[in-house]
Order: C-alpha cells, then sequence, then structure tokens
C-alpha cells in the first residue's frame, strides 16, 4: 500500500515555518493536519463538496460539514481537539499549508482508502505526539503479524463473528484499522468458508468488533475518521450516507487510568493488541497515580507498557 510519505525534513520545514504565524509547534502540526485530512475527504469523494474551501475560514467550514457526517467525527469541531477553532492564522501560513497540499495531494494508490498516509503523516508533523507520547505508527506488516498471534486465535476460540478486540494505545488507528479488515473478512481456517466479505452487515459486524483508546484525542479523532472512510469507500457513498447508528468504538481516555471509560470495562474483549508507548511517564502526577493503581509492577523508574 502506498503511504506517500516524505521523508521527515519536509514536515519539520513546513511545522516550523507555520509555528512562526501560531507561536506554538502543536498548533501548527494541527492546523497543517486538519488541512491534510480535509484535502483526503474531498479528493476521495467522501464529502459533498468535493472542492477545497479556501483559507482558514473554509478549512472550518469543511471540518463543520465532515464533523456533521457521524457522531463519532464531532470531536473535529471541539476545540480541546483542534485549536483551529481558537486560534488565528495569518494568510502567508495558510498558503504555505495550501501549497504543501497541492504539491503532495493525500490521494492512495489503493481501490480501499484506509488513510495510512494521513496516519503516518500526524506522527511526522507533531513532536510533541512523536516525543511527548511515543506517537509510533505500526508498519502494516507488524499489524498483521500481531493480530495472527492474537486476533486469529481469538476468533477460534469464540468464533468470527463474536470476538471483540482493543489497542488501548491505537495511536492513529493502524492496528485498529488492521483488526476491522480481519474481522469483516475473517480468514479461512481449515476447511471452513468466512463469513460475507462485503455488503453493509459485514461493516457494521467489523466496526463493532474493534475498539481504539488513546491519550490524544486528536489521534483518536483520526482513526474514527479512518473506519468510517474505509466503510464509505467499500460501499461507494459519501460519509454522510452512512448510518449514524453505526458503533464507532473510538475514545480519547488514559488506559491505565479512565475507569470511567465504558470502553474500558473490564471483561468486554477476547483480544488485546497494541504497540504501546515505550516510555516513562513524565508527569510526576500521572506517574505516582499509575504507580499507585500498579503497584506490583509499577515500581521505582518503570515504562509505561509494565503495568498491562
Amino acid at each position: 500500500m502506498t503511504t506517500r510519505t516524505l521523508p521527515a525534513a519536509a514536515y519539520e520545514k513546513l511545522t516550523a515555518s507555520v509555528a512562526r504565524d501560531t507561536g506554538d509547534r502543536r498548533g501548527a502540526a494541527l492546523w497543517i493536519h486538519a488541512a491534510g485530512l480535509v484535502r483526503h475527504a474531498q479528493e476521495h469523494g467522501l464529502l459533498p463538496d468535493s472542492s477545497p474551501a479556501p483559507g482558514a475560514d473554509g478549512l472550518r467550514k469543511s471540518l463543520e460539514i465532515l464533523a456533521s457526517c457521524h457522531p463519532a467525527l464531532a470531536a473535529l469541531t471541539d476545540p480541546r481537539v483542534l485549536p483551529v477553532w481558537s486560534q488565528m492564522l495569518g494568510e502567508t501560513a495558510w498558503e504555505s499549508i495550501n501549497t504543501f497540499w497541492e504539491r503532495h495531494p493525500t490521494l492512495e494508490d489503493e481501490h480501499r482508502i484506509d488513510g495510512y498516509a494521513l496516519g503516518d503523516t500526524y506522527q511526522l508533523l507533531s513532536d510533541d505526539a512523536r516525543k511527548g507520547r511515543a506517537l509510533c505508527q505500526t508498519p502494516p506488516w507488524i499489524a498483521r503479524l500481531l493480530l495472527r498471534l492474537s486476533l486469529e486465535p481469538a476468533m477460534d476460540e469464540w468464533g468470527p463473528t463474536s470476538t471483540r478486540m482493543i489497542d488501548p494505545a491505537c495511536g492513529t488507528g493502524h492496528i485498529v484499522m488492521a483488526a476491522f479488515h480481519m474481522a469483516r473478512v475473517p480468514p479461512i481456517r481449515g476447511r471452513g468458508s468466512a463469513p460475507a466479505a462485503h455488503g453493509r452487515q459485514a461493516l457494521e459486524r467489523a466496526l463493532a468488533a474493534v475498539t481504539g483508546i488513546d491519550l490524544d484525542p486528536y489521534a483518536a479523532a483520526l482513526t474514527a475518521y479512518r473506519l468510517l472512510a474505509s466503510c464509505a469507500t467499500i460501499l461507494r457513498t459519501p460519509l454522510e450516507r452512512l448510518p449514524s447508528s453505526w458503533p464507532v468504538n473510538v475514545a480519547a481516555a488514559d488506559s491505565l487510568l479512565a475507569r470511567d471509560e465504558p470502553l474500558l470495562a473490564a471483561g468486554t474483549y477476547h483480544a488485546c493488541v497494541a504497540n504501546p508507548p515505550y516510555i516513562t511517564p513524565k508527569d510526576p502526577v500521572v506517574r505516582d497515580r499509575v504507580r499507585a493503581a500498579y503497584p506490583q509492577v509499577a515500581s521505582g523508574k518503570y515504562s509505561l507498557p509494565s503495568p498491562p
């Protein structure tokens, strides 16, 4: 699958340029990526209006349209998730963003639109996510290997239509997307036959089978978008025509500490698959809360993968 990402230096240069206008690199990265996200939806015919709207105000309008397509995309209009709703952007910075996406479109070569390029681009743009939260997207072949070792055996034991999985550190959704397609088209084991690999029922079943949680609310929103964009392209329909009742089990939460998140309820899943952040927590308050919650494994200078 073609990801269409550029060398890291290209994203670094653009982020630094836009940050001179926004005053911070995190805001700059989110402005840039939100513009790429909207273009992805427009260029693949997922939005009613297929032409890019001009300027920062046009981007906000397009995000409103995108967010209205499904309840799972509502976070795209939340200023706590995207600073585009509370932060001004100058014309020069917008032109840099617009020129970048015109020269490097977010189109994918495959007939199935999974948004891998969008996921990888967020990692390359946001050093806040990359360095602060160790966001590192799992390569497709590793995601497939992890699922063969976990989700496939779970399907064997509980049945392909009943099995549920969770990625508690999903980032922008590479593992969740691979699990979604495995749930939609379960592997044929022995002489058995897989359920129908097409149609609306298979898509709804696959959505219900996968869950993603991430600390980064924008990464979680991007995962939700990728799941819905894949459904829409499989059905060859705009996003707005997908049933609003279809489940998109993605949430922004701390998987180690968010006891009140329904998607983290104990005993809900048959498989847990993740590529967690291999870092020590930097916030001393969070570090102590994790130590208190997992005293047997989170002692001393512990790594975040230890508690699970």
